[in-house]
C-alpha cells in the first residue's frame, strides 16, 4: 500500500487537534457556568456548568477522531496494481473529502467555543447535536452514491471482492447514517447535554458496526 502524504496527514491532524487548543487557550477565562437561554430581553434562563460544555467539545473532538479513523485507516485493506496517474487522481479526490469533514467540524467547533467565550446567546445541544447530525446526513447521501474504491467508505474484504455486495452495502449505510443523522438533528432539540453525548456515541458504534457485519452477511448470503 502506497505511504500517506505525511504533509497532508499532519494538516488534517492539525484541523482536529485545533479547536481543543483554542478551548485550551481560553479555558481559564471562562466562567464556572455558562447561560445557554436567553430571553429576549437578554436575560438568561438556563445555565449550564462548565463540565457540560468540557463534555460537548471533548464529543465533538471525538467525533472528529472517529471519522479520521474511519476514512483512513479502518478496515486496512491492500490497494489494487494501478499506475501512478490514476493512483494520485484518485487519492486526491478521497482526500479532499476527507478535508472538507475535518474543516468542517474544525470551523464548527471553533465558532462555538467563541461564542460561548464571547458570552453569546447560546444554547449549547441545539447547536452541536443538530450541526454533527447535519454532517452525518451528508455522510450518509454521499455513501449512497459511493462507487467502488479502496480509499474511503465501507472498505471490507467483502465490498472489494463483489461489485454488488459494495453496492448493496453503501445503500444500507447511506440509509443508516441519514437516519441517525436526522434523529439527532431532531435530539438537539429536546434532549440534556450528557444523555445526547452519550446516544450519539453508541449510534456512532452502530454506524460503523452494521454495515461491516451487513456485508459480511451478504457475502455469506450469495456463498449459499
Amino acid at each position: 500500500m502506497k505511504k500517506p502524504d505525511i504533509g497532508q496527514e499532519l494538516l488534517l491532524l492539525l484541523l482536529l487537534l485545533l479547536p481543543m487548543v483554542y478551548l485550551g487557550v481560553i479555558w481559564p477565562s471562562l466562567p464556572a457556568t455558562i447561560p445557554t437561554n436567553f430571553n429576549i430581553e437578554g436575560v438568561p434562563e438556563r445555565v449550564g456548568l462548565k463540565s457540560d460544555f468540557l463534555l460537548l467539545m471533548i464529543f465533538l473532538f471525538l467525533t472528529n477522531l472517529m471519522l479520521y479513523f474511519l476514512f483512513r485507516y479502518i478496515p486496512h485493506v491492500e490497494e489494487p496494481t494501478l499506475s501512478i496517474e490514476p493512483l494520485k487522481i484518485l487519492q486526491a479526490k478521497y482526500y479532499r473529502i476527507r478535508f472538507q469533514i475535518h474543516i468542517y467540524l474544525a470551523v464548527f467547533t471553533s465558532v462555538i467555543i467563541f461564542m460561548v467565550s464571547q458570552g453569546r446567546p447560546f444554547v449549547m445541544e441545539r447547536w452541536v447535536f443538530p450541526g454533527v447530525g447535519v454532517l452525518i446526513v451528508g455522510i450518509g447521501f454521499y455513501l449512497r452514491r459511493l462507487q467502488p474504491n479502496y480509499f474511503v467508505g465501507v472498505r471490507t474484504p467483502w465490498t472489494l471482492k463483489s461489485t454488488d455486495i459494495w453496492r448493496q452495502t453503501h445503500q444500507m449505510a447511506g440509509t443508516l447514517w441519514i437516519s441517525a443523522g436526522a434523529a439527532s438533528v431532531i435530539a438537539g432539540f429536546f434532549m440534556p447535554v450528557v444523555p445526547g453525548v452519550f446516544l450519539l456515541i453508541f449510534l456512532g458504534a452502530i454506524l460503523a458496526a452494521l454495515p461491516y457485519i451487513y456485508s459480511y452477511r451478504l457475502f455469506n448470503t450469495d456463498k449459499g
